[in-house]
């Protein structure tokens, strides 16, 4: 019979990936502990990822299981992971697990104790195979997340050892561990910040985050406001979510907040603004599996929040923050598709038309600024409708009435886009913050238009609807 493992690992491998040993399928899997660690881990991927398998006596033979849990080899679930190594040589060894056994089943005989530890955590028996040969117990945690929890990070390696209740315990060599991941583009999650295996299962798997997200024109010493903020958060323990987020999800709480300064009128500067904005919220969708609500807050003009809801432009929940009188209230969006309902009736809002031109004008009067002769003066001369917005009631407009003001705003354009074919739309926003993202999350950002902002004697241009639709559909990525 020849033997696979005089076959040099790479060419084993290449042999066995372009599907060469498929029809020796048996004979391999008989030589099995004759082949290197490398060779048995990709044997063992292989047959996970291909569905080419061996007979079911030969594997119950080669591991020593009953055919039972040769069956829920072939069949159950299985994740690769990495494991730091350090001591003799810095690297990440790969393993693979494969969950639900009645047996332990491993390439590595000289770990077999410590993982008895784990099927004690587990109540159940496990596969575990690695593509290198090392010692200790480090392994230990990578391998647990892998076998319990559904949703680890990516782009991150986890080093621990565990007790059968499954305590998380420090290890050695973290620096280089660090340093280690680092190198190859992961993060290490660290034991030290860790407590138990249950509590990081709790986190990963959650159904939602709840996240607070920041937005002010203060450029610097803005925590004052930000610790108000994460006072009224209507979570509990945002402190808590913060230093999770961080240090399993490598998100930092600085990334929760984009401090834009006194932004001046020049577009590029407020697209660069709306494309940080995009980008920070796209990392955290990455990071948590789309499962995050985002509870935001805006100390920034509605110019600004018009723009930052057109492009955010979610289908998944989020909470709007409305400062007043020194608190912050919430306002929950939970279902977004109801912000673009068509209406029949307008019960919060009033509106004027005036012109028949080929362009929208929109000009919101909800706020303590009137900016309607502002804004005939400013579009004289264009060919244009005007449309003029305001709250049925004169003052502030009600907390409570904020999300059906801005869902009447939105049904109300979208009846005039209907009627009629409008070249582009303008928008003018003299309107509480939450109302304006509110208004640009339903409208979007799929027709041509501008949104202006107040300079204090007259308006400005400041960013276009095309370019927020290019920061989406580029992902908003910020060029180096």
């Amino acid at each position: 019979m020849f033997r696979f493992s005089e076959i040099e690992d790479r060419h084993f491998k290449g042999f066995l990936w372009s599907g060469k040993l498929d029809e020796y399928m048996d004979e391999v899997f008989e030589q099995f502990w004759e082949l290197s660690p490398f060779g048995q881990f990709e044997l063992v991927k292989y047959v996970k990822e291909k569905s080419v398998n061996p007979s079911l006596g030969v594997l119950s033979s080669t591991f020593g299981i009953d055919k039972e849990d040769a069956k829920r080899f072939l069949r159950n679930p299985h994740r690769e992971f990495y494991v730091p190594v350090v001591g003799e040589g810095e690297r990440l060894v790969r393993g693979i697990a494969i969950k639900g056994l009645e047996s332990v089943i491993t390439n590595h005989e000289h770990l077999k104790g410590s993982m008895e530890v784990i099927r004690d955590f587990l109540g159940s028996g496990f596969g575990l195979f690695f593509d290198e040969e090392f010692s200790g117990e480090s392994y230990m945690l990578p391998a647990v997340v892998s076998l319990y929890i559904e949703n680890p990070p990516p782009k991150a390696v986890f080093t621990g050892k565990i007790d059968k209740e499954g305590n998380i315990y420090e290890v050695n060599g973290i620096p280089k561990k660090r340093a280690l991941a680092q190198k190859e583009g992961m993060r290490l999650i660290e034991p030290s910040y860790l407590d138990s295996v249950q509590s990081l299962k709790d986190w990963l798997d959650a159904d939602k985050y709840h996240i607070p997200f920041y937005i002010t024109k203060s450029k610097d010493n803005y925590e004052g406001e930000l610790q108000s903020f994460y006072s009224h958060l209507t979570f509990e323990d945002p402190e808590k979510t913060l230093e999770l987020l961080e240090v399993i999800n490598g998100i930092p709480k600085e990334r929760l907040v984009v401090p834009t300064g006194q932004i001046p009128p020049e577009e590029s500067v407020w697209e660069d603004i709306v494309r940080e904005f995009y980008t920070r919220v796209k990392e955290i969708e990455s990071a948590l599996g789309a499962r995050e609500v985002l509870h935001i807050a805006m100390n920034a003009p509605s110019a600004l929040a018009f723009a930052l809801g057109a492009v955010f432009g979610s289908q998944k929940p989020f909470v709007f923050y409305h400062y007043q009188n020194g608190n912050y209230k919430p306002i929950r969006v939970e279902n977004v598709r109801s912000l673009k309902e068509r209406l029949t009736e307008y019960k919060h809002i009033d509106h004027q038309l005036e012109g028949e031109g080929k362009e929208l004008v929109v000009a919101f009067a909800i706020a303590h600024h009137d900016p309607v002769a502002s804004v005939k003066e400013f579009t004289q001369g264009m060919d244009s409708t005007l449309l003029v917005v305001r709250h049925k009631s004169s003052g502030n407009v009600p907390v409570e009435e904020m999300f059906e003001v801005a869902k009447e705003s939105a049904s109300l354009i979208q009846d005039l886009r209907s009627d009629k074919d409008y070249e582009s739309f303008h928008f003018f926003l003299s309107v509480p913050v939450p109302v304006a993202f509110m208004v640009g999350v339903a409208f979007g950002c799929y027709n041509p238009g501008y949104v202006y902002n107040y300079q204090g004697k007259s308006y400005a241009r400041v960013v276009g609807l095309e370019s927020i639709r290019r920061i989406r559909e580029e992902g908003g990525e910020v060029s180096p």
